[in-house]
């Protein structure tokens, strides 16, 4: 299946570069149009006929075709409130077959990104801790250091330790630390924490109990290494603004994804406490309308959220899925199970 998705990409990747569309390569090879879609996107096992029409048709040898990257198998670093592992093969199932660029403004944990693996990413997260560790993969040295504080972590930790790091962001002089260090704390209370929960309260303090774990593994070493030579080889820009900012400058023909906090249910407790700043009714409008406004510009939009009548209403117009996912974490065990959510999108 790697080898599909890699190949899949390398066809993308050049018919893209040659100005080719999707319609013009089927005249070109006699390969139906949608057979092509789903060969760049990974889910067709190509035949030796299928690949010498396609290398006739971009004019160059079926070797060079077939010199394709082996894509690393990219995990996210952190276990994340509303990530989205579990669900990514139906994610993908709703993705455009082409796209240019690939932002996404609530990155969170990064499964999505590092599924995918694009060569060019805008990624953005309101939580600046967060976007501390994504910097930090940016830059081999700051990887180092990172590492080493890590490390640190995790050879001193104890339930006196994790509090004495828990209540470094008491101090005033907790944003003017080095990136290493917040991220590294970051890291590090997300394994440690009770149920790998990311939770800060008003004054935007963290505040989730200990795991009372006797160890602490901070990271996958391997994992890490390859997250870091992904970021060192591709065009990733990090920021850490709101979503509306982190997506300004996206033009026709890129990908827009947003995975924001979700709409609270009416009946139920809905985790949404990544920041200190609620993300309710008015920002969930103020999200739908910059929907909108990408989609007129003639930009791929795709959003996840829960399936709430205020949200149907919201995105009425535009194609809303919905699908089955569970609920990872919750502070009470009863409240983890099965959710619907929608998957919409305006193509």
């Amino acid at each position: 299946m790697m080898i599909q998705t890699a190949f899949g990409n390398k066809v993308k990747e050049i018919r893209t570069n040659m100005l080719i569309s999707q319609m013009e390569l089927s005249e070109k090879t006699g390969i139906d149009r949608a057979q092509l879609s789903k060969i760049e996107q990974g889910k067709v096992n190509v035949t030796l006929d299928t690949i010498d029409r396609i290398s006739n048709a971009f004019n160059i040898s079926i070797g060079e075709l077939m010199t394709i990257e082996s894509i690393p198998n990219l995990k996210p670093f952190v276990k994340w409130a509303g990530g989205k592992t579990q669900i990514l093969s139906k994610i993908k199932e709703y993705m455009p077959s082409s796209y240019n660029d690939y932002y996404e403004p609530f990155v969170g944990g990064g499964a999505l990104l590092f599924s995918l693996a694009p060569k060019t990413a805008y990624i953005n997260d309101f939580n600046s801790e967060l976007v501390c560790v994504y910097e930090c993969l940016k830059n081999n040295k700051l990887y180092n250091e990172f590492l080493t504080e890590l490390n640190n972590h995790e050879a001193n930790h104890s339930e006196e330790y994790y509090y004495q790091v828990r209540d470094m962001d008491r101090d005033d002089s907790f944003n003017k630390l080095s990136k290493t260090i917040r991220a590294a704390r970051m890291v590090y209370l997300n394994k440690a924490c009770f149920n790998g929960l990311y939770r800060v309260n008003s004054k935007g303090y963290f505040n989730v109990p200990s795991a009372k774990k006797d160890k602490v593994l901070a990271y996958d070493r391997e994992n890490m290494e390859e997250l870091r030579k992904y970021f060192i080889n591709s065009k990733i820009t990090t920021s850490n603004k709101d979503f509306e900012e982190a997506v300004k400058n996206a033009k026709k023909g890129d990908f827009v994804y947003f995975d924001p906090p979700y709409d609270t249910w009416e009946d139920k407790d809905s985790f949404t406490s990544y920041s200190k700043d609620a993300f309710g009714k008015e920002e969930q409008k103020r999200l739908a309308k910059v929907f909108k406004e990408l989609s007129d510009k003639g930009v791929y939009v795709m959003l996840s959220n829960h399936n709430t009548k205020f949200i149907n209403e919201l995105y009425k117009g535009f194609n809303i899925h919905v699908i089955e996912a569970k609920r990872m974490i919750n502070s009470k065990g009863d409240g983890r199970g099965n959710v619907e959510e929608v998957i919409i999108t305006n193509y």
